[in-house]
């Protein structure tokens, strides 16, 4: 026992006389970098005589950290040991090394060094605010770059939950900060879904996603053009466009020989919904200016199309009708002289050619406006009702329907001169009839041709005792040319028969800003307007 105790003292006394140092420690190297995160690992070689009392690493953004800065605390004793470091800043640079405490003192490690990686921004959705039928104004901020520059940032929205960036959107700078946008051409009554966007190097966040749903409001609707006007009747088209959110209950058109009528005037009743409808209107005074609005009512009200005027055609002018056996259509017809003569454009259409020159040895057929192939859908457009089609030369020589012909230029000429002797020569003129305006008046129908301010064209007011005198009604019908529609509105032409194969064909024209109705020539392939006129 004695011997024991012997034993230990002397121990002790050794170890009292072994003189004590800090500890070894070594860094290892990063791993498993995030953009807030890394792995550090470290090992102690040597407790310096004394026993480890604390181990870890320490870390900074300046050289040289020590256990002031940042650090974590991995246990005692000798070893190695890991380190999971958080909440680092993305795209950022730090200092890393490992310690290890014993009585003596404090050691470090080699230092290291890592950069954290990239991260996507954080971005927050803000409020909705000033919400109307079809607008409001977002909100949003980008609160974190992700250590990358922010190149674009904005909102985007959908109809559809989740909306991304592929989906509607705006631009609204870069960096961070807050941001706002008021966004417009939204549908009535419609929900959508918001949600801000940041985008950096890394890709694309978003913030929280929110909705909203704008407000009803009136329908909107279309005055389109008018046909076979008499002297008490007309033939009225209209498109309701857009519903406003709410069920469109009545729509229609009204008139009044006051500017700007409403449905407390003369009205028609033409059933309810979205579409394209047809007016017709009796009981008309003869050779009087009416004006016309169409019309459609929803929840919120009645919303008006633009104002459209025409005049109703002297009493003395009867019209006729003929059915086209080829497709059913009917026409209206008028007698002048001793001609009778189809009072609306030739509307055959047994094909439908696209944006095409064509060939001059090829039939073709154009319905101004409209560019595809489908004749069912090119008959549905305003355009086919109120113009007719557009026929190259080829077509035209073949379009009238049994009992009609293309008109030669002896009966074009047998027309102007009919008028001109029946007293639509201007001034009392002698000359050349067909460069009287108020024959060309006579032909015109009173709407559709832009107005000018020209003495005497087609298209002013003066002379409105002649506008369509004739019955004829002439619609400014326009072009196709080099698969462009042209000139609707100020010009029409109308082929005329002819048994020769020239590159350029006559017929008769008419400018909206010009007095007169000649005889021009124009490149066969092209598309142009036909009457016909009785065999």
């Amino acid at each position: 026992m004695k011997r024991i105790v012997l034993y230990s003292l002397v121990f002790l006394f050794i170890q009292s006389c072994t003189p004590q140092t800090i500890p070894t420690v070594i860094s290892g190297d990063a791993t498993n970098i995030t953009p807030t995160t890394v792995t550090c690992a470290g090992s102690v070689t040597s407790d310096g005589g004394a026993p480890i009392t604390a181990r870890g690493v320490c870390w900074s953004t300046s050289q040289f950290p020590t256990i002031s800065d940042s650090k974590t605390n991995d246990g005692t004793g000798l070893g190695t040991f890991t380190s999971k470091i958080t909440g680092l800043s993305p795209n950022t640079k730090y200092y890393v090394m490992a310690y290890a405490t014993n009585a003596k003192g404090i050691a470090y490690g080699e230092q290291k060094t890592f950069t954290t990686n990239h991260d996507l921004p954080t971005v927050v959705t803000g409020s909705i605010t000033n919400i109307t039928s079809r607008t409001a104004s977002f909100a949003g901020s980008v609160i974190a770059d992700g250590g990358a520059t922010i190149k674009a940032r904005g909102f985007s929205w959908s109809t559809s939950q989740i909306p991304m960036i592929s989906d509607s959107k705006t631009y609204d700078g870069t960096g961070s900060g807050d941001f706002t946008r008021d966004i417009t051409d939204l549908s009535p009554n419609t929900t959508y879904y918001l949600r801000a966007y940041a985008t950096n190097i890394k890709g694309t966040a978003y913030g929280e996603q929110k909705t909203f749903t704008t407000n009803k409001e009136i329908p909107t609707v279309v005055t389109g053009t008018t046909t076979n006007i008499t002297s008490n009747t007309a033939t009225w088209f209209g498109s309701v466009t857009a519903d406003g959110g709410a069920t469109v209950t009545a729509r229609g058109v009204c008139w009044s020989t006051s500017q700007f009528p409403t449905i407390l005037d003369s009205k028609t009743s033409n059933g309810n919904g979205l579409g394209s409808f047809t007016s017709y209107i009796t009981d008309l005074s003869p050779n009087t200016t009416y004006y016309l609005r169409a019309y459609a009512t929803n929840s919120l009200g009645t919303a008006y199309g633009n104002e459209m005027s025409f005049t109703t055609l002297f009493s003395h002018i009867e019209y006729g009708s003929f059915t086209d056996s080829r497709d059913r259509k009917v026409y209206k017809t008028v007698t002048i002289g001793e001609q009778e003569w189809m009072a609306e454009n030739l509307a055959y259409l047994p094909a439908v050619s696209g944006p095409t020159t064509g060939s001059a040895i090829e039939t073709h057929y154009y319905v101004y406006g409209y560019d595809g192939s489908d004749v069912a859908a090119a008959k549905a457009t305003i355009n086919y009702y109120t113009y007719g089609v557009l026929y190259n030369f080829e077509a035209a020589n073949s379009a009238c329907p049994d009992g009609w012909h293309l008109p030669s230029g002896e009966e074009w000429e047998q027309l102007i001169t009919y008028l001109a002797n029946s007293g639509y020569n201007y001034d009392g003129s002698t000359g050349r009839p067909n460069t009287s305006n108020k024959i060309a008046k006579s032909l015109a129908t009173n709407y559709g041709w832009e107005s000018s301010t020209i003495q005497g064209s087609v298209g002013n007011t003066d002379y409105p005792e002649y506008r369509n005198k004739s019955g004829f009604s002439a619609l400014p019908t326009g072009y196709f040319e080099f698969g462009r529609f042209r000139l609707a509105g100020s010009y029409t032409f109308w082929w005329q028969f002819s048994d020769h194969d020239f590159i350029y064909e006559p017929g008769l024209e008419m400018y909206s800003d010009q007095n007169s109705t000649t005889i021009e020539y124009q490149l066969d392939v092209n598309g142009f307007a036909v009457r016909c006129v009785r065999d």
